[in-house]
């Protein structure tokens, strides 16, 4: 690891890197197995327990192929669904059991202003249209309403809508226009109903279940996303919030700034951030979070702002990093693939690249970790623009411990929210 700068001051411990190769001799993950598509994946897998055979099943989009596609914890395709799809799919699906039979649903926003339901094995549960485009957004699923039914959430083009578990639309934003971020879901005010927290331009709208507005906050550039955790381990949720120009608040419950953090380092070019994966990275008790930048900069902070490590890799992030512990050291490391190069890295906390893999093109998505086949060992799953699902197991590994925050947005209903772990 070649060290840039190293300083300690009242606020930071920060250590500045440079990548640089994985050390000679050190040993990358073992390809458990590939699954090659007949077109680009665009959406990061979605792993759950669809279907009643053994291990857990992944689910990705044969994008340019326009397809619905699940796959097995041994590599076989399952089932695919590919009917009535008017572009390609790049928003990743979720999932929850909208019914109430025990079994998951999967939804997903398909090309040309389409949402659709699928069930667990694959057959159409239901379809309807959404009032525009929703491009690299997805569904966000939980019940809003605490009727103990799933309400589904949706940003498109046209607007923020909330729909019921059966598709039909209950209502519609009317404070603000098209939105492109993901929501994130949970009980921030503790009276059994979740809140949405939407970014939308340069504000959070905070909403409640009817749609209503209950608090705004607005940053200095565009809001990039919103993740929800209790990060101090005070008992309170707090919401963290990504904006351009590599700048992070953090929100209480009720809208207030507890904290704001600027960043620096990568110069010019795209200041964007991905939307925060939290969690106890250093075994501490509280959550650190882990964004990154649009010039392929990995940034930890602790739970109130301060910098605890910057990597700069130099290639742009595909998507949100994810983080967990898969080696049990105690230790979670942060995983992510990058969006020109087709390299996905396995990064500790000193941080250092412990790993990395290299698909044969672009990784658009976030890498999803997850013990498929329930032996103890947890698989990280890697969708590329090279048509091919990849399944990685790493490297001198007994076994895995906690996975903090496994997939894009946390979960399989992309909440974005850790509650009540």
């Amino acid at each position: 690891m070649k060290v840039r700068a190293l300083f300690v001051c009242s606020l930071c411990l920060l250590c500045l890197v440079e990548a640089v190769p994985t050390p000679c001799g050190a040993a990358g993950p073992q390809l458990v197995w590939k699954v090659k598509l007949s077109g680009r994946i665009y959406t990061s897998p979605l792993v759950a327990d669809f279907l009643p055979n053994p291990g857990l099943e992944t689910i990705v989009c044969d994008s340019e192929r326009r397809q619905v596609v699940c796959i097995s914890a041994h590599g076989e395709t399952l089932w695919s669904f590919g009917e009535g799809f008017s572009g390609r799919l790049t928003s990743t699906p979720s999932a929850a059991d909208l019914d109430g039979d025990g079994r998951l649903e999967i939804v997903i926003a398909g090309g040309g202003g389409n949402l659709v339901c699928l069930r667990s094995d694959g057959t159409l549960a239901w379809r309807t249209k959404t009032d525009g485009e929703v491009d690299w957004s997805a569904p966000v699923i939980g019940d809003i309403n605490a009727d103990g039914s799933p309400e589904i959430l949706l940003g498109s083009w046209g607007g923020f809508h909330c729909l019921s578990a059966t598709g039909v639309d209950l209502w519609k934003a009317k404070q603000f226009g098209g939105v492109g971020a993901l929501p994130a879901v949970a009980d921030l005010n503790g009276d059994g109903k979740r809140e949405i927290a939407v970014p939308v331009d340069r504000s959070l709208f905070c909403l409640d279940g009817a749609g209503n507005t209950i608090w705004q906050c607005t940053g200095p550039a565009s809001c990039d996303g919103v993740s929800i955790a209790d990060i101090n381990a005070d008992g309170k949720l707090e919401l963290v919030v990504t904006f351009d120009d590599r700048i992070i608040y953090c929100l209480a419950p009720d809208g207030r700034r507890l904290w704001a953090y600027h960043g620096g380092y990568a110069g010019g070019g795209d200041g964007w951030l991905t939307p925060p994966a939290l969690g106890d990275t250093n075994g501490d008790g509280q959550m650190e979070i882990v964004v990154g930048d649009g010039n392929g900069a990995f940034r930890c902070l602790d739970s109130r702002g301060r910098e605890l490590w910057y990597y700069l890799f130099g290639h742009p992030f595909g998507d949100g990093p994810t983080m967990g512990d898969v080696d049990d050291d105690g230790q979670a490391e942060v995983f992510a693939g990058f969006d020109d190069d087709g390299t996905v890295l396995c990064l500790n906390g000193k941080p250092e690249i412990e790993w990395r893999f290299m698909a044969d093109f672009r990784v658009t998505t976030s890498p999803t970790l997850a013990d498929l086949d329930g032996d103890g060992f947890a698989e990280i799953l890697i969708a590329s623009n090279d048509n091919c699902l990849y399944c990685l197991r790493p490297p001198g590994v007994h076994r895995s411990g906690k996975l903090q925050w496994p997939m894009r947005r946390f979960d399989a209903a992309q909440t974005g929210a850790v509650v009540g772990r």
